[in-house]
């Protein structure tokens, strides 16, 4: 059976046919919640990835460097994750590393 979207032709007993069917509209209605809730989800996994990595980012400015790794080592675990969000993980704990092993630079 097809959806009846956009039929507008007479029916055999002369009266007109509705615009949509409930069907087609409790179609539409899961349709659109499907994807509302698809989009809410993926902004929501970006929004806390962004707030996890500004914490880690704090914690290193803070030289907290233990908890700034271990932040950045859950950071790379996200569900929402970019190339360059990636990039800046791993130099961060490279640099972390070489902190902790006794170079004494600075954060940037």
């Amino acid at each position: 059976m097809l959806i009846s979207f956009l039929k507008g032709e007479d029916e055999e007993g002369g009266g007109k046919q509705k615009f949509a069917s409930k069907g087609d509209v409790i179609f539409l209605l899961v349709l659109a919640i499907a994807i509302g809730g698809i989009w809410y989800s993926c902004e929501s996994s970006k929004e806390k990835t962004y707030s996890h990595y500004a914490q880690c980012e704090s914690l290193f400015l803070a030289e907290n460097l233990n908890e700034a790794k271990d932040c950045y080592e859950k950071a790379l675990e996200l569900n929402y994750r970019l190339d360059s969000l990636d990039s800046v993980g791993y130099n961060r704990i490279d640099k972390i590393e070489s902190l902790l092993q006794g170079n004494t630079e600075k954060p940037d």
